[in-house]
């Protein structure tokens, strides 16, 4: 052979011509990440079997290494093979992949050459997947430009992150789904125990109201016995002073009444012969004067007042009145009393539910910051995604009948940017 027709490093002009490649690389996978995980194993067993089938398939296609990646969202296969072919002119087996190619029977030229292998390849990929996972059914996109293996990496990279960032998105968007979820369920248990606790607060007023109503009408009734008792004291008073007059003229201690002497009567007996017989005989009778008549008459008349006075004053109406008036007093005192401590404990549980109420408002205020925060980083999330976000969680609370406390703060957004756009 000619000398100047040699070449050197058949290698390396191989290398850097760029028709022809050393080596290329295969990357195979079934499906996408985002399948389910129960199909993870099925995928890798079909993806073995293609890969121990691979150079008999292909015997131009000379392995030279094969790895399988199972450490990202979507288990996948790397092939790394030298395209080869039988020469007659020069090298008898030189580089090449569409020779490679065309001697294993694959016909076209060109691009076609190579999208009628990968057809075949798909076609066997697509029958080891149906003999593992049941139902399997490829996905028809539509056709597509062949990529480089370069190219492809890229590709496949771009779409690992992007799919890695859309799980996270989800993951995301569930979590808040599950806290919006929530703060509304709490929202709204907050917002029955409130109603419920100014119905309560409502109805103990109304119990206080009838309280205090009685209270005064007990206060009205002792007021007016008050008043009886006081005329009732003025008019014991003044028949106590007459009865002092009256006693006065009794004295404090037994007496002696004074009179002037015994009664003495003279009897004369006439005797037949001789003088009449006198005999004095004293009688229990006293002789009194006119004036010491007079005394007794007098304090025996104060005595006969007093016993009278004292029968009267037994018998009188208000007498009775007065200790029938005692009686009820003492009773209307302690339902008095007893309406008063009822007031005073109704008073403090208005406190207590008025307390509580104040919290609940708190703990709500708070559940609405919770939310319009949720909806501040949801709309940073999800951007373009925001108004399908919204419209999911309007119609979850709608069906439920929940109150949409989110649709609240997108409006209060909205509100918000038109008063700008206004000033403006």
């Amino acid at each position: 052979k000619r000398n100047d027709r040699k070449i050197d490093d058949y290698y390396n002009k191989v290398h850097k011509d760029d028709k022809t490649h050393e080596q290329r690389e295969l990357v195979v996978a079934i499906g996408e990440g985002k399948d389910d995980p129960k199909y993870r194993e099925a995928k890798k067993e079909a993806l073995k079997r293609y890969a121990e089938a691979f150079q008999e398939r292909n015997p131009n296609l000379a392995v030279y290494n094969m790895v399988l990646h199972d450490d990202e969202a979507n288990p996948h296969l790397h092939i790394n093979y030298v395209p080869n072919f039988e020469s007659s002119r020069g090298l008898t087996r030189r580089v090449g992949m569409d020779r490679a190619l065309q001697q294993q029977g694959v016909e076209g030229k060109g691009r076609q050459l190579i999208a009628h292998w990968r057809e075949a390849e798909t076609a066997y990929i697509e029958q080891l997947a149906k003999e593992h996972i049941p139902n399997f059914e490829r996905a028809n996109i539509g056709s597509h430009k062949y990529m480089k293996v370069r190219q492809y990496k890229e590709y496949a990279e771009a779409k690992s992150t992007i799919e890695n960032q859309v799980q996270e998105k989800e993951t995301q968007l569930q979590t808040i789904d599950y806290d919006l979820k929530n703060v509304k369920e709490k929202t709204n248990e907050l917002e029955l125990a409130k109603k419920s606790l100014e119905s309560d607060v409502v109805d103990t007023y109304k119990e206080l109201e009838v309280v205090k109503q009685q209270v005064e009408n007990e206060s009205e009734k002792l007021q007016l016995i008050g008043q009886r008792h006081l005329e009732l004291e003025k008019r014991v008073e003044q028949i106590q002073k007459e009865l002092d007059s009256a006693t006065d003229q009794v004295p404090n201690e037994p007496v002696k009444i004074p009179f002037l002497r015994k009664e003495v009567v003279v009897e004369v007996q006439d005797k037949m012969f001789g003088k009449a017989e006198i005999t004095k005989k004293q009688t229990r009778n006293y002789v009194l004067s006119p004036e010491q008549y007079q005394e007794l008459t007098k304090k025996v008349n104060a005595a006969v007042i007093i016993k009278k006075d004292y029968e009267r004053l037994r018998e009188t109406d208000f007498v009775k009145e007065n200790e029938s008036l005692k009686a009820h007093a003492e009773g209307w005192m302690k339902e008095n009393r007893t309406l008063k401590q009822e007031k005073s404990k109704l008073q403090k549980e208005v406190g207590v539910l008025n307390r509580e109420i104040s919290s609940l408002k708190a703990h709500i205020r708070g559940l609405q910051t919770n939310i319009r925060v949720l909806y501040v980083q949801t709309k940073k999330v999800f951007k373009e995604q925001f108004k399908a976000f919204r419209e999911i969680v309007k119609n979850e609370l709608g069906s439920k009948g929940v109150d949409n406390q989110f649709e609240r703060e997108h409006k209060k957004e909205m509100n918000k940017h038109r008063g700008f756009d206004m000033e403006r």
